[in-house]
This record gives C-alpha cells, sequence and structure tokens, in this order.
C-alpha cells in the first residue's frame, strides 16, 4: 500500500486550506515502529481534504498521541484483498474502497450498520431492512435497551466497519442514512470505545459511494475526535489496579473459579481464562449468568 502522509506542506491544493492549524497541534516523535503511530487514514484526497477542514473547527489537543494524517495513494479497481493498514489506524472512505480492508484473515470483524450484509456479527441492524441475521448481532432496538453486549463485542473485535448509514439522517445527513438510526450521542460513545480497545486493528468508517457533503464531513470528524479520545485513555486500566474490584465465582462448569475483574477507571469487566489465564472482555451479565450456573453465549463466543 502507498500511504502520502499528509503534512501543513503537503501539495493537496484546493481541497486542505493552507491555513488549518490541526498540524500545528500534532505531536510527533521519529520512530520507524508501526505501533508507535495512530494513523487516520483516507481513500482519496477529496476525502482527507473535507474531513480534515472539519477537523480543523474542533478543539484538537491529543499530546500522549503519535499522530499522523494519510491518503491511500492506489489506483487498484478490482476486489482482491488489501493490505490492511497498520494497528491502530482509522480509515475513511468510498463503500467501494473500504470493502477491500475488510478481508484480513483470522481477524475477528465487526459492523455497525443499518442493514446486514451476510451473516457476519452487526450491530444497530434495523429489523425492517433485514432479512437474515447472525445469533451475535443486535438490533438498534437492543442497543437501545442496553448497551452492555455491544460494548462486549467491541473490545472483541479486529477490525470494526462503521457505515455511516447506522446514523440517523438527522444527525448525519449522509444520502445513505435512514430516518432512524443511531444518535450522534451514541454514535460517539461508540467511536470511543473503540479508541480504547487494546485488541483494534483497524476501524473503517465507510461514507458509502458518492461525493461527501460538508455536513457529514463535520459528523466524521466528530467521530474520529472521539476515537482519539479513546485512544490516548487506553493505557489507563490494568488488571493489576489496587483500586479493581474483583469477584471469584464457582461453578459446576469448571475445575476452578473464574475470576471477574471491573477496573476501577472505566467500570468495565473482564473475566480470567480458566484456562490460559488471558484477561478477556464481558459485561456483568455475564458475571450474574455464571454465578447463576448458566455459561452465557458470549464468554463460549470469546474463548474461540
Amino acid at each position: 500500500m502507498n500511504i502520502s502522509w499528509i503534512t501543513a506542506e503537503s501539495s493537496l491544493t484546493g481541497l486542505i486550506d493552507s491555513n488549518l492549524s490541526i498540524f500545528d497541534k500534532i505531536r510527533v516523535t521519529e520512530s520507524d515502529a508501526d505501533s508507535d503511530w495512530s494513523n487516520i487514514l483516507f481513500t482519496d484526497k477529496e476525502i482527507a481534504g473535507k474531513v480534515l477542514s472539519a477537523l480543523d473547527k474542533l478543539e484538537f489537543d491529543f499530546p500522549t498521541l503519535n499522530l499522523r494524517f494519510g491518503w491511500i495513494n492506489n489506483e487498484e479497481k478490482d476486489g482482491s484483498i488489501m493490505t490492511t493498514p497498520q494497528r491502530n489506524s482509522l480509515i475513511v472512505g468510498q463503500d467501494r474502497h473500504i470493502v477491500k480492508y475488510l478481508k484480513a484473515p483470522n481477524v475477528k470483524l465487526l459492523h455497525i450498520s443499518s442493514q446486514c450484509r451476510g451473516l457476519s456479527t452487526h450491530l444497530a441492524y434495523q429489523r425492517h431492512f433485514t432479512s437474515g441475521v447472525s445469533v451475535d448481532s443486535i438490533s438498534l432496538g437492543e442497543m437501545r435497551e442496553d448497551l452492555s453486549d455491544s460494548e462486549t463485542l467491541m473490545r472483541t473485535a479486529g477490525i470494526i466497519h462503521f457505515h455511516m448509514d447506522a446514523i440517523r439522517y438527522e444527525d448525519s445527513r449522509s444520502e445513505h442514512s435512514p430516518i432512524a438510526g443511531l444518535d450522534i450521542y451514541r454514535t460517539c460513545k461508540l467511536m470511543r470505545l473503540s479508541g480504547l480497545s487494546k485488541r483494534l486493528q483497524l476501524l473503517a468508517i465507510n461514507t458509502g459511494d458518492g461525493a461527501l457533503n460538508e455536513r457529514t464531513a463535520d459528523t466524521i470528524s466528530t467521530m474520529i475526535w472521539y476515537y482519539l479520545e479513546g485512544q490516548i485513555n487506553k493505557e489507563i486500566e490494568t488488571m493489576k489496579q489496587k483500586e479493581n474490584d474483583i469477584f471469584l465465582v464457582s461453578s459446576k462448569l469448571f475445575e476452578e473459579p473464574i475470576k471477574f475483574v471491573v477496573g476501577h477507571t472505566t467500570g468495565r469487566w473482564w473475566y480470567q481464562h480458566p484456562s490460559t489465564k488471558e484477561y478477556l472482555p464481558c459485561s456483568d451479565k455475564d458475571y450474574k449468568a455464571i454465578s447463576m450456573g448458566n455459561l452465557p453465549e458470549a464468554i463460549v463466543s470469546l474463548q474461540h
């Protein structure tokens, strides 16, 4: 993949205002390690220009991030599998380009969309747009009632595909959005959760095909801001913090008690896998189910 990194001196005449101050606020440390960077990528120059101009209107101060912006400079038009961008990457682009980055093998993919596209796991789908869904998918109505199961799914995903049609038209102003959908407040919460995830390799924001209007670019810039806020806070919680709450639950299903941890800072739930001792995301509902002698489907799926 050929990425053109964007700076204040980049030659994007007519697409990016030469007076943008956002580049003056980015902390840059020389490093060759991809893991040291948080990347915001765009699939073409026009989208880059509109979103960066919208971001420049926000209070943009993330001093602990090594942040860089770039656009993907390639002309591949076929449907072949594309190389997934570096870890800690967010990519914004049209549907025909975004789908190429969703095919990484052995990486758990989660869609956030108003309609299910295939039988992979979806969040926020609307039943009147959908005929078949996977057993793990969660509808918009279910998300509005309780966000805990959705949060658990997001924390286990390696790639999250956020389609703009998941957001209601009133908040997205996207031609692809229906009148019902996620509002901007819940959307930003989901974006922050994405940024907090240590498992996430790629977050893809799908603008749909067609030109991106300025109002939708404003919405996307707000989404990016909350994703980055999650990024700067994802190291604040460890399983060894003294303030964390710890619960041990005996179960007939396992020889040893199951250890659950509630993060003191974020309030997020984790459980320790009985065999591998790895800490895996869960919710308080999973803890209650184990306490009652049941094995929650969420925990079964997280073990694989």
